[in-house]
């Protein structure tokens, strides 16, 4: 399987709230931005925004907070029938160490890791045979 990656130049936060937090307090994070992924669960409300948001800058005492992450995107559409996609991916950052953050949409994945890790990250997906768009590093 060989696959095409974008690496986005823009920053990325990943936010965690309260389930129970109304959409007007976080409406405004993701206002305006381009790129945002928006999963409630009975535990949490995770919000991943292309922008650099401070930990200092937090809402309340359960909002967390992760700054400096980059994104992946697997350039898709990406057919249902594509088994092991994230498996590979993922695989391959495990055996090196790297982290990740994975949103998926109905027509691809996205993968996050920290900003020190994207250049690591970058080498390990071609070093697993896959493109990696290098316009924005």
């Amino acid at each position: 399987m060989q696959l095409i990656l974008h690496l986005d130049s823009a920053p990325y936060t990943i936010h965690r709230l309260a389930p129970s937090t109304p959409a007007s307090v976080y409406l405004p994070l993701i206002d305006g931005q381009a790129w945002y992924s928006v999963t409630k669960t009975d535990e949490e409300l995770s919000l991943v925004v292309s922008h650099n948001y401070k930990e200092e800058d937090a809402l309340n005492a359960d909002h967390k907070v992760s700054p400096g992450w980059r994104c992946f995107k697997v350039a898709g559409p990406l057919d249902f029938s594509m088994v092991g996609v994230l498996a590979n991916l993922s695989g391959a950052l495990a055996q090196n160490a790297i982290s990740l953050f994975v949103v998926s949409t109905y027509d691809t994945d996205y993968i996050l890791v920290k900003d020190d890790m994207a250049l690591k990250a970058k080498k390990v997906f071609e070093d697993a045979g896959h493109q990696v768009d290098s316009k924005s590093l």
